[in-house]
């Protein structure tokens, strides 16, 4: 979600205010990152209108989109070593479970679709990986039911994973960027 890609930069910013360099990254010791780009590959192909235009590939959506779930979640108990790491795989974690356990998609609370500006989804009302929240939504308190609301730019809902995930990617940031006894 951009409120991810929003901290994300933040983060970079801060790092390179703190001293930080970019090629640093280069220092960090990735296990399974095959993992991670088939993972996102498979988002990226599911999520595009020409996969959707089929019964067949529509009913393979939710299954595909597990599957790089599980790919990338795999990829992240490989890396716990990687300092924030751990906070980016629980928040995934969260997030797995609430999707898992509602068909593949992550339901979207329509109180927090309205308070970000968008038109609340129907319950069962399916937008790429996301599904209108309704009273057959399982575990609701890990789904996207948190908003930044309209007038903020990059309004968008969120769940309780995305912010550990955003927390653990803020920090992954700053130690890979900013070498440990910097000055900052």
């Amino acid at each position: 979600p951009m409120m991810l890609l929003v901290v994300l930069l933040a983060s970079i910013l801060l790092a390179l205010l703190r001293g930080g360099k970019l090629g640093n990254f280069a220092q960090l010791k990735i296990r399974w990152s095959w993992l991670i780009l088939i993972g996102f590959l498979i988002q990226l192909i599911v999520f595009q209108p020409f996969w959707q235009e089929t019964i067949l590939t529509r009913s393979l959506t939710q299954v595909a989109y597990l599957v790089s779930l599980i790919l990338l979640l795999l990829a992240l108990l490989a890396n716990l070593r990687v300092p924030g790491v751990a906070l980016l795989a629980l928040g995934f974690s969260l997030n797995f479970i609430a999707i898992a356990l509602n068909g593949g998609y992550m339901p979207a609370s329509p109180e927090a679709v309205a308070l970000a500006g968008r038109s609340p989804r129907a319950p069962g009302q399916v937008i790429n990986n996301s599904i209108g929240a309704g009273p057959d939504t399982r575990v609701p308190f890990l789904t996207d039911i948190f908003a930044i609301p309209s007038p903020i730019l990059f309004a968008n809902v969120f769940s309780i994973g995305d912010v550990l995930i955003a927390i653990g990617g803020f920090y992954l940031i700053q130690r890979a960027m900013v070498p440990a006894g910097s000055p900052s």
